[in-house]
């Protein structure tokens, strides 16, 4: 079977963390987040794919106590976060902004039977969490995609998956909790408006979102950004529109050197000289959209 890469465009997960007293020292608490991919973005020279999160906690302190129970729900705002794909590698990376490099999110290429899973960012058990099988499974799409069952040798055996293409059934970025009060879950993976992935577990309180994965495209605090522009390929001249008002313009070349830097006076509308590049494909950084930005390519033909 080819290596399927994760998703950059239009795609979704949600997904839940179970946890006992480990949210805000409540004694039982369901935390659902929605994951959902936004446009590139440059960082160091390399590409990567923004993607944006937010999520509500429900909690529960003194279960089962009929006087003393008390319970709540809060909203968690939204992140922003950044990842990459060395497809040739079969490597998935998260970018981190604290130590200004990459970490290994999912490693797709070293998984072998009975050897332990590779130390992820997810993966808190390291090295006692071991790859237990590989096989293929068909999903809601109708193909089939490769999938290693990870566990230990206890009887807790084999109580997650990584996935092909849609990454931890655990989530596309939850810690992969040892299976004792706290675990994890991907309740769905969608990509356009195809479900590709669906498994609403729920223990003590049920994920806040309903079972119907279109909810994550409903992304209320996030704002698209509209961006044309013409004619590409161009010899001299490229016109560009926006939906918002530009603050700044980048270009680089394919190795991420820097090439123009053009500062924009919150216009809609401009013209950007290109008559100074010699021909090839270039990246286009459109900043601006309350300190977010975009990435375009374009080439230049003479």
């Amino acid at each position: 079977m080819p290596y399927k890469p994760l998703p950059e465009t239009n795609a979704a997960w949600i997904q839940a963390d179970f946890l006992y007293s480990a949210y805000n020292g409540h004694q039982h608490a369901t935390v659902t987040s929605v994951v959902y991919t936004l446009e590139d973005t440059l960082i160091q020279g390399n590409s990567y794919r923004k993607f944006g999160s937010h999520g509500i906690a429900d909690w529960i302190d003194n279960f089962g106590s009929q006087q003393n129970q008390t319970s709540g729900t809060d909203n968690i705002s939204t992140s922003f976060g950044y990842f990459r794909q060395d497809s040739a590698a079969k490597k998935v990376f998260l970018w981190n902004d604290a130590t200004q490099s990459d970490d290994l999110l999912y490693d797709f290429d070293n998984l072998v039977i009975g050897q332990p899973y590779p130390a992820t960012v997810s993966n808190v058990n390291y090295p006692n969490l071991l790859v237990m099988a590989e096989d293929s499974v068909l999903l809601l799409d109708g193909n089939y995609y490769r999938r290693w069952a990870l566990g230990t040798n206890a009887s807790d055996s084999a109580y997650v998956s990584v996935i092909e293409g849609v990454g931890g059934t655990n989530g596309f970025n939850n810690l992969i909790y040892p299976q004792f009060e706290q675990s994890s879950n991907l309740q769905c993976h969608r990509l356009n408006t195809q479900s590709i992935y669906e498994n609403w577990l729920s223990v003590l309180m049920a994920p806040h979102y309903s079972a119907d994965c279109s909810s994550t495209l409903s992304i209320d605090d996030y704002e698209q950004v509209d961006i044309s522009f013409y004619p590409n390929p161009t010899t001299d001249l490229l016109n560009i529109t926006s939906s918002k008002a530009i603050q700044s313009i980048e270009v680089y070349d394919t190795r991420g050197v820097l090439i123009l830097n053009k500062t924009v006076q919150q216009a809609t509308s401009i013209q950007l000289d290109c008559s100074t590049l010699e021909n090839g494909m270039y990246y286009l950084k459109i900043g601006g959209f309350d300190q977010t930005s975009q990435l375009q390519s374009f080439q230049v033909i003479k």
